[in-house]
Parts: structure tokens; sequence; C-alpha cells
């Protein structure tokens, strides 16, 4: 038999390693639908302009620092993407941690390190890239879909409560809660302009997307036309975007003295990024019945924060809304985020008094509607019936993502859905202990069957058989040796992965080692253990050995007799008490129990004497 080439080997697993990154698949049927997809650019273009105006001022960079993040986001990440419908560009959880580091890392003269800021955002990129060539987002998909469907819903609020002052003509709150204060406002507030444009554009994006089945011709973008339309009429005035910067940036060159200060702020916003993008990633996953890349996201949108880095540009992520409004207007390749960059970038080089056309209360329209496609309405009617511990995970990830931020939604919901993998975990384990239990006792009486009626052990059976009883009868010897060895012998059996979750069994055992002789710990089925189920081990042996019993181990696995060498807790268990085999251990352990007893003979005749 040949032995396998070990070079031919390491080709495949380059080769195998080198398949999740084939950029060139993205150009293959790039103009399947290229109507569809310029349209839905187009649309796109349109709902991220403000968004990406409204951020960059935000970040304490200037609104042209959010454009250019959003055009990085479509010409860059675009192609590189790991799904077909990704819009990346500036987002608040990016935003806001920008303007965090500008305030906490000012400069000597206590002004905002505008270098220190856009050296993290460089630097963010190049972690996010190592990040996906070491293949680490793919542990996303391991969240448990309550909370990816509770930051879908969460997502979908706060995208609509704060579109509710736009719409009516009022500037956009910072935050819900501000957003919510003011709704009481709204009826004194309110343009009655800006209202009829917004309901205008609502009610054509809502009619054509329920009626008018045209693929080509997105809802989104015939709302749009409706909105500029009526905006477009001498007796209304709406809000309008109002002007773009145009002109090309400045590059910003890192300073490689400022990468040891821009490491941690780098990281913060790498963090955010891998979250706001993968999750996004996720929901679109849920709405298109497909399965995205998270290698390729996560260095796709390296390279946008490269890229935007070096122009001056905002932190940039997968931003959710804008690529659910691609989905809905019809998209069907990445041609349409190209489209979306190349929009913006047209605004930028001079096409930017284009944009003073566009009314605001219709975006807020369109990505109203947008924020109520994002709600997952498939589970909002069962949420009742869920277990509770889905129904508390849902439930924290929605409310902490309205009120709090991402990160914490993620981490509490994560949480939950944790404990509750552990908790069930632990108590399936329990129960095929308990499962076992019979079958296991079996077994044990059927192997000391076999042993005790291969080898003679008749003083043992001289000791426990009653005084002037008939030795020699088998059965009766046999029986009786049972007992004993039943009486004086604790067997553990632990199997599969003995994890954290999985030990409370291995303490409670330490109550059934009184009036013991010997603890046989059989390990045949034991499939791996953690450091949590290793010190429980541990602890057990040591609590046998406290109350004076002989410890054997039977059957330990390589890899677990390696861990808890590592941690020094074999070296309680001498090595001839350390067995390949159960029925040698067994046989071991009637020895030592044939030893004491013929001890306590011998004691209790000296006394008797």
């Amino acid at each position: 038999m040949s032995e396998a080439n070990p070079s031919s080997s390491r080709g495949e697993a380059i080769r195998a390693y080198l398949a999740d990154f084939n950029i060139a698949s993205h150009f293959r049927g790039l103009l399947a639908n290229p109507r569809g997809d310029v349209l839905a650019g187009i649309t796109v273009a349109m709902v991220v302009l403000p968004m990406a105006l409204a951020f960059g001022v935000t970040s304490g960079l200037g609104a042209s620092a959010g454009l250019w993040a959003a055009i990085a986001a479509g010409l860059i990440g675009g192609p590189l993407s790991g799904f077909a419908w990704s819009v990346g560009g500036p987002t608040g959880p990016m935003t806001i941690q920008l303007l965090a580091i500008l305030a906490l890392y000012p400069t000597a003269d206590g002004k905002p390190d505008i270098a220190l800021a856009t050296a993290s955002v460089v630097l963010a990129g190049a972690m996010l890239i190592g990040l996906g060539l070491l293949k680490l987002g793919r542990f996303i998909r391991y969240t448990p879909y309550p909370v990816v469907s509770g930051f879908m819903t969460g997502l979908g609020l706060i995208y609509i409560i704060l579109q509710i002052n736009p719409f009516f003509g009022i500037a956009s709150a910072s935050s819900i809660e501000g957003a919510l204060r003011e709704v009481p406002q709204l009826l004194q507030d309110m343009q009655s302009d800006a209202a009829v444009v917004a309901g205008l554009t609502l009610a054509a994006t809502l009619a054509w997307s329920r009626w008018v089945k045209i693929a080509w011709l997105p809802a989104p973008l015939i709302g749009l036309v409706v909105g500029v339309g009526a905006a477009a009429l001498p007796s209304l005035h709406p809000p309008m975007i109002g002007a773009v910067p145009t002109g090309l940036p400045s590059l910003h060159v890192p300073d490689l003295a400022l990468l040891d200060r821009a490491l941690v702020p780098a990281a913060t916003l790498a963090a955010l990024c891998v979250f706001d993008s993968l999750l996004t990633a996720l929901i679109i996953d849920n709405i298109t019945s497909t399965r995205h890349n998270s290698e390729q996201e996560l260095i796709a949108q390296g390279a946008v924060n490269i890229t935007s880095g070096l122009l001056g540009g905002i932190g940039s992520a997968t931003n959710t809304m804008p690529c659910v409004v691609n989905v809905k207007s019809g998209a069907q390749t990445r041609l349409s985020t190209m489209v979306m960059g190349l929009t913006l970038l047209a605004l930028a080089l001079g096409l930017g008094p284009l944009a003073a056309y566009v009314p605001m209360p219709a975006l807020a329209a369109i990505l109203i509607k947008a924020g109520w496609d994002i709600i997952d309405l498939r589970i909002l009617p069962v949420v009742r019936a869920l277990p509770r511990s889905d129904k508390l995970a849902f439930g924290l990830v929605v409310a902490t993502t309205v009120a709090w931020d991402l990160l914490s939604a993620m981490a509490l919901g994560l949480a939950v859905a944790f404990f509750r993998f552990v908790k069930d975990s632990a108590d399936r384990y329990e129960r095929e202990l308990d499962a076992r239990a019979q079958e296991v006792e079996r077994e044990q009486d059927q192997a000391m069957d076999a042993l005790l009626g291969r080898y003679d052990f008749e003083d043992l059976a001289e000791l426990v058989v009653d005084e002037g009883a008939d030795v020699s009868d088998p059965s009766r010897r046999t029986r009786a040796l049972k007992e004993a060895v039943r009486e004086r012998l604790e067997i553990i059996r632990p199997h599969g992965p003995l994890f954290f979750g999985a030990v409370a069994w291995l303490q409670d055992a330490v109550a059934n080692l009184a009036g013991k002789d010997v603890m046989l710990i059989d390990c045949g089925d034991l499939d791996s253990i953690d450091l949590s189920g290793a010190y429980a081990l541990a602890d057990l042996i040591a609590a046998a050995h406290r109350e004076g019993l002989l410890v054997v181990i039977a059957g330990l696995p390589q890899t677990t007799a390696r861990v808890l060498e590592d941690l020094k807790e074999l070296e309680a268990v001498p090595a001839e008490c350390r067995l390949c085999d159960f029925d040698e251990a067994l046989l071991r352990a009637v020895g030592e129990i044939e030893a004491r007893l013929h001890r306590r003979h011998l004691a209790a005749a000296e006394l008797a004497a």
C-alpha cells in the first residue's frame, strides 16, 4: 500500500484554504441583471448618501469623511464582499467609537488627534484582514437564531424610531431616547409639506412592493421618484439633503510612530466591525435564504477601512439598512454595490448639486419601510410559544440593541444562549448517565462473574461467607463475593465529553465513598475533558484518598491522560494503579479488597484473643 505524498497533501490543504478566498468567482455573471442592479445601486446610493454625510459630521472628521468611507465601501468592498448584497459604509457604532477616540486621545495641545483617528481606521482594517485570513469569522455561524432575530428586530425598531422626526420634517434626533421624548411634540412641530412628501413616498413604496412585481424597477426607487416629484411642486417645500462636499480628498498616510497608541482604538473598531458586518450578513442570509462567506466579508471590510483611513474617511462596516434596501430593490449581483460607489463618487467629483433635489422626508419614508423589512416578522407571532431561554435571549437582545448598544446586546444574548446550551448539555449528560446506569451495572456484574469464576479467591470466600456455611458451593460463594465487592467497591464511569457543565455528579459522588475500600474510575468511554472536568476528577481522587480508599484508573485515553499529567493531577495515583483494561483494574480492586478484609479479620481475631 503506497503512502500518501506529503507534498501532495500540503498542496491540497493550500488549495482548500484558498478556495474560501476565490474573488474571481464574484465577477462571473456580474452582468446577469444589469438593469435591476444599476437601478438598485442608484437607489442604495441615495439611501447611503445622507447617512454617510450625517455620520461624517457626527464623527468629528467632517461630512466628506463619511462620504469617502461610503465610496470606498462601494468600489473596494463591493467586488471583495462575502455576499452579493453587501453594502458597507459608516455605521452608528463605528461612528460613535471614532468620536470617542477623538475625545479620549487628544493631541498635546488638547485638540482632536485626526492623524491618530485615521491611523486607527487603517490599523483596524489590517486587523480585519488578519481575522479573515485566519478564518475566524466563521464562528459567527454559531450565533443562536433568537440572538440574530432579536438583533434584526432591535435594529429595525431603531431605524424606524430614528426616522420619525425626518419623516415629519424635524431635525433627526441623536438617540433613541431623544427621538421618543420628542414624539408628543410631533403634531405641534411637524412640517406639513414634509409629511405630505413622506406620506406619498411611503404609500408609493408600499403599493409598488405589494401590487407591482417588476424586478428591475424596485419599490424604493419608485418611492424616491415620487418623493422627488412631489418636492418639485411649487406648493411644497420639504427639507432637502443639501450640498454634498465635492473634490478629491487629501491622502492620510499613517505615521508609524502612532501605531502603538492606535492599537487599542483600532482593536475596538475592528471588533465593532466584525459584529456589525457578520450579524448583518446573517440577517441577509435569513432574508435571501443564502449563505455568506465570513472570511471574504472581513477581508472586504478590512480593505475598505484601509482605503477609507488613507482618504481621511471614517470607519466602515457592512450596514444592515442599505443591505436590506439593496435586496428589496431587486439587486442580484455585486454590480449594484459597485454602482452605488460610482454614483457617490460622481456626486463627490462634481454632481453634488443634484442631491439638492432629494427631499429628506422621502428618504425617511424609504428607511422606515426598510426598517420594517428588517424586523423578524416570522418569530414575533410565536414568541409566547418559545422556550423560556429563547424568549429571554430574544427579549434581552431587542431591548439592549434599542436602549444600549450592539456589543452589549450581543454579549447578553450570547450569554443567555451559552448558559442554555450548557444547561441542556448537562441535563442530557445526566439523563444519559441515568439511562446507562442499569446497563453499566449489568456489565459490571458480568465482569465480576467472569473474574470471580476465572480466579480462585478461596481466602476471600472464607472471609465473606457466613461462618459454618459450605464455602465449596460455587453459586453461594460467587454471590457472597459479589456482594462484598459491591459493598466495598465504588465504580465511577464518566463518558462522552467531561466538561464544566457536566461535573456536578462527580462532586456528588464524594458522598458515596464512606465505607468503601477501592474507587475504580473506568475511563473507557471518556472522549475528552476540559479544565473543570480535570479538576473535578482530581478533587474526587483526593477525597477518596482522604477516606483511605485505593484509587484505580482503567482505560484512560491518551489525550485525557496528557491533560491530567500536564496539570500534575495524576501524581497521586501510582503507575501500577493506572491500567489499560477494565478487567485488569477490577482484579486489582478485588485484590485490594481481599487484602483489607484479611487485615480486618486478623485485627478482629487479635482483639477477641
